[in-house]
């Protein structure tokens, strides 16, 4: 599975959406760890209220009242020793122990110490000694549930010991339950979580539709450019995305008119050459050398077909012809029967029909130069086709001596051929290979060149076939 985006703007909305979780998590962390703080002062603070109050009652000496029983089990009980109930093996909490030190002192209580810890159990010297302890019994009593008690109490995740100790050395401690509030803290973070995407993404999303409208626009008029189109992309979206669009049209039209001049040029010198070579072929015809006229009109027709050639070359991608769907089956078989009919070894593995989208002219003469080739330096050609996935692979085998692995890609060079040889009988114009290949890239496709493993030279054609 693809987990990053390949779009500018879904790898914008993931960094975004990743960045919001990371602060969201970081936010959870810290107000999860303040509500746990909270919750342990709140159960401090009823500690360190009930030895002030206790401690008060005992020393005013006041009577009983009723119901004193009821609220001693409720409110729990005060431990008086001469140890404390935080012992040096529990995990002591120096911030709650100055705030209840504070609290203690601004009540009028002077202790030595005051010590302070959370424990998840109670020890059973604690028994007894616990705020709290009777409230599911207070709260089910039915006067309490008819005034709005509730039945149902909050999670207990632990207890606050708190244990200071008096002038006369002795300890009294209390201990109080931490209510846990959780699970309503992660509903808010939920909602929160998710208010803040839906506020924050939904606008994201709007704003990379509007930019990548028009980017994606642009990147399909730039994949299927064709010189000379006259239309211009429309401007759209943001200033600087319509800066980019109106520099490729003045990008285009700059490549056309370009172009143009050089078709206007080569036009030009095509028909210059041209017709001195005409007048210069007349002429020749007057040689009374039978041997001698032969080998000039050889090399007339030699600079006619390199001119030819040169121009084909120059021209491709503004042929107007247009691409239709081509049995390749039968398109093979046709130039085959060219070379087989000039006495030429050339085989065929006959296969399924399969047709593709192409220029059938310019397609034919790559297939020309790719047999040809295969005919001039290993004596025959195997052709052979394959379908894999969208691709064409059409395959000109040969049994000549292959190319030197160094040499391969140099072959596709202008005027570059394996033989040294000038004359085209032997060497050709070394525009061959070129032609072929551009051919091939000018319809989505490509040319390698391989050598066998048993010797010779593989020329692969890949076509799409959409």
């Amino acid at each position: 599975m693809r987990l990053w985006p390949r779009s500018l703007v879904g790898q914008l909305l993931l960094v975004v959406a990743l960045m919001l979780l990371l602060a969201q998590g970081i936010n959870s962390f810290l107000l999860y760890r303040g509500a746990q703080n909270q919750n342990l002062v709140e159960a401090s603070t009823a500690a360190v209220a009930r030895i002030a109050y206790g401690l008060d009652r005992q020393a005013s000496d006041r009577p009983p009242r009723r119901g004193t029983a009821m609220r001693a089990r409720r409110w729990g009980q005060l431990k008086f020793g001469p140890e404390s109930a935080v012992n040096e093996d529990m995990q002591r909490l120096p911030e709650l122990e100055t705030r209840a030190g504070q609290a203690f002192a601004n009540m009028g209580n002077d202790f030595a110490e005051v010590r302070a810890t959370f424990v998840r159990g109670l020890h059973a010297g604690m028994d007894g000694h616990l705020i709290g302890a009777n409230r599911g019994e207070w709260r089910n009593n039915p006067i309490n549930r008819s005034m709005g008690g509730q039945p149902e109490q909050q999670k207990t995740r632990g207890y606050v010991i708190i244990s200071a100790q008096q002038a006369d050395g002795r300890w009294v401690s209390i201990a109080s339950a931490v209510r846990g509030r959780a699970p309503l803290l992660i509903r808010t973070l939920l909602v929160q979580t998710i208010t803040i995407y839906l506020l924050m993404l939904i606008p994201l999303i709007l704003l990379g539709r509007y930019i990548s409208r028009p980017l994606k626009s642009l990147t399909a008029r730039a994949q299927n450019f064709q010189p000379g189109e006259t239309a211009t992309l429309a401007e759209q979206g943001p200033p600087d995305t319509r800066e980019l669009i109106r520099a490729f049209n003045a990008m285009s039209d700059r490549v056309s008119h370009m172009i143009n001049e050089k078709d206007v040029m080569l036009g030009a010198i095509g028909h210059d050459l041209r017709t001195p070579l005409a007048a210069l072929r007349v002429r020749v015809e007057n040689v009374d050398d039978d041997t001698e006229r032969e080998r000039m009109i050889a090399g007339i027709e030699d600079i006619d077909h390199t001119l030819d050639d040169i121009l084909s070359l120059a021209r491709l991608g503004r042929s107007r012809e247009q691409a239709d769907p081509v049995d390749i089956r039968s398109l093979i078989e046709t130039i085959v029967d060219e070379f087989t009919d000039l006495g030429h070894e050339v085989r065929y593995q006959r296969g399924e029909k399969q047709s593709a989208l192409i220029r059938e002219t310019l397609v034919r003469r790559a297939l020309r130069n790719l047999i040809g080739n295969a005919i001039l330096y290993g004596k025959s050609a195997d052709i052979s086709v394959e379908k894999s996935e969208d691709r064409l692979m059409i395959f000109v085998d040969d049994d000549g001596p292959g190319i030197p692995e160094a040499q391969i890609e140099s072959m596709f060079e202008p005027f570059l051929r394996g033989d040294a040889s000038r004359n085209r009988a032997t060497g050709g114009s070394g525009l061959g290979l070129t032609l072929a290949r551009a051919t091939a890239r000018d319809h989505g496709g490509d040319i390698i060149l391989q050598n066998r493993k048993n010797g010779g030279l593989r020329a692969i054609l890949s076509l799409p076939t959409g």
